[in-house]
């Protein structure tokens, strides 16, 4: 009996820890961003903004059509940086490699 609290206790206790942490299944690597809606500016459109401010265009969109962006929506975001001309000139163009949404 004492050996089956005990084992319930640290699963429990595991659980516990690494949902704290959980991020919808993009990558730990992948970083905080608020979604900034730019749509109502000629050629903007979605526009992420990071933790330190900084705010990175997507290329790649339309790839993630079965994800609805939110203006002010919280999610989690991994991208890798390419070359390209910034159609709205607010931050370097990135290609999303996973996107998910996040509480806080």
């Amino acid at each position: 009996m004492k050996k089956t609290l005990l084992l319930g206790a640290i699963f429990t206790s595991i659980l516990a820890i690494t949902s704290c942490t959980k991020n919808n299944g993009c990558p730990n690597s992948s970083d905080k961003a608020i979604v900034r809606d730019f749509t109502s500016i000629d050629t903007c459109g979605i526009v992420f903004e990071l933790e330190d401010g900084s705010k990175v265009e997507p290329m790649n969109l339309s790839e993630w059509q079965a994800f609805e962006f939110v203006d002010d929506q919280l999610v989690w975001l991994k991208f890798k940086n390419v070359s390209g001309q910034s159609t709205c000139q607010l931050g370097d163009v990135v290609r999303i490699q996973c996107v998910s949404e996040r509480e806080f």
